[in-house]
């Protein structure tokens, strides 16, 4: 396999730039449902991504196979198609200079999930659900995935890079049940590491928790709706800062217009004491890489910094198009899918309030934990986000728990109406970010408070 032909072969055949992806991926997924091993699954892909630049349009083509005639054979393809895109395009493509990098690098791992017998993960797996067991749940799911992806990226303009990253992650979904009614509460723990971040009892811990709150939810009242303060912790904090800030500083939506944030860079957008980051530099964190997908070297971007929007999340080719820099934002799900811009681990940064000076200064309102998935309109600037969990403030303080709880409103509002960040900054929990495609991210915050919002029930 020489993919330093399929370059040759674009560039003879018209391609003014061209780069290869050949990527070799391996992993395994384990699953105990009530007890019981539902899934054990190990595999291993491998194939090679090929992207051009043909008169100022982007050709791409994947394949499977990794001889000489068949990488050959997609660079081919790949210039058809951008030869084909080129005669209906009406903006031709251009890219951001960059310096090329070359090395080997390798994310480490002192337990890398290759190193793991499929008995030991199931052992484990039977372990880790003997918590639950006795916890009278109707149902209870322990399943754990990891993988590990090397990836070869070369390019025409230089670029000859090799990097090795594993990835883990333990999944958990308890359901309990009382006077009739189930609630399910759903937790993960993953990181861009080996099989250690789940040693030192933080699984167990995490399995009991998950437990009691199951049975929080079962037990809880619906919300009255309204307006009302609200106190958010630091997982939702995270999901507020990844989906309604996140998604509009994409710089792919920002010049197809379909972000309210295109031509608002410098403006003061929301309370000073708010600041937000994608940073893909956190050793560890499920969003971590030391690449992008186009050989960009990670950074951490500053998207908004004491309520001014300060940047946006860019490709090579968005960066020129807004002549700004890249900043190693353009990723791909794999070899098969062509690098978008996305985000990598979107956080709030923390402030200087305790969580209990935050609560004293509720009379009534919600405190909101976790996230049961949620809506954005980048182009409108609305949200709506459905807690995990959620607890009635009173007079100062936390009392009973509440179920089916969401938060609604405008970006740029909300953000104006920030009034209070904790100091307990930590990152929330893993997760994967759809957007025609699925790569793993991360997010994270402290606990802050909005001062109004809309709350309803779902």
């Amino acid at each position: 396999m020489r993919p330093e032909l399929a370059l040759r072969a674009a560039q003879e055949l018209g391609a003014g730039y061209a780069d290869v992806r050949v990527q070799r991926a391996s992993s395994t997924s384990a699953e105990l449902r009530d007890g019981k091993l539902e899934k054990l699954v190990q595999g291993s892909t491998a194939g090679a991504g090929i992207r051009v630049l043909v008169d100022g349009a982007w050709g791409f083509a994947h394949t499977s196979r990794l001889d000489d005639a068949s990488l050959r054979a997609c660079a081919e393809a790949a210039v058809r198609a951008g030869r084909t895109v080129a005669k209906h395009a009406k903006e031709r493509v251009a890219l951001a200079n960059l310096k090329p990098a070359s090395g080997n690098f390798r994310v480490p791992a002192k337990r890398p999930p290759g190193r793991r017998s499929l008995e030991e993960r199931v052992a484990w797996l039977e372990d880790l659900d003997r918590i639950p067991r006795g916890a009278k749940l109707v149902s209870r799911t322990v399943a754990t995935e990891d993988s590990e992806v090397e990836t070869r990226f070369l390019s025409t303009d230089g670029h000859a890079l090799q990097v090795r990253v594993p990835r883990v992650i333990l999944i958990l979904n308890f359901t309990a049940e009382a006077k009739g009614r189930r609630a399910t509460y759903r937790a993960r723990l993953g990181g861009t590491t080996g099989f250690e971040l789940f040693a030192h009892g933080v699984p167990e811990e995490l399995a009991k928790e998950s437990c009691e709150a199951a049975h929080r939810l079962a037990g809880a009242r619906a919300p009255k709706g309204g307006r009302m303060p609200v106190l958010v912790d630091p997982d939702l904090a995270g999901v507020f800062a990844h989906e309604a800030m996140g998604h509009a500083c994409e710089a792919d939506l920002v010049v197809s217009g379909d972000s309210l944030l295109a031509g608002r860079m410098g403006e003061q957008l929301g309370n000073p004491m708010v600041s937000i980051v994608d940073d893909p530099t956190i050793a560890g964190s499920f969003g971590h890489f030391p690449f992008d997908d186009e050989g960009v070297p990670a950074k951490r971007r500053v998207l908004v910094e004491k309520g001014v929007l300060k940047g946006f999340l860019h490709s090579r080719e968005t960066a020129a198009r807004l002549g700004m820099k890249p900043n190693g934002a353009a990723r791909a799900e794999s070899y098969a899918h062509r690098p978008l811009v996305r985000m990598s681990n979107t956080l709030l940064l923390g402030g200087d309030w305790t969580f209990e000076e935050m609560v004293e200064g509720m009379k009534r309102g919600v405190y909101v934990k976790g996230t049961r998935g949620g809506q954005v309109d980048t182009a409108r600037g609305t949200f709506h986000f459905s807690a995990q969990e959620a607890f009635l403030v009173e007079k100062g303080e936390v009392t009973q728990p509440l179920r089916d709880v969401s938060l609604s409103g405008s970006i740029l509002t909300t953000l104006k109406r920030v009034d209070a960040l904790g100091k307990d900054f930590r990152l929330a929990q893993p997760g994967f970010c759809g957007k025609g495609q699925w790569v793993p991210v991360g997010d994270g915050g402290p606990h802050f408070r909005i001062k109004d919002c809309v709350v309803g029930g779902g």
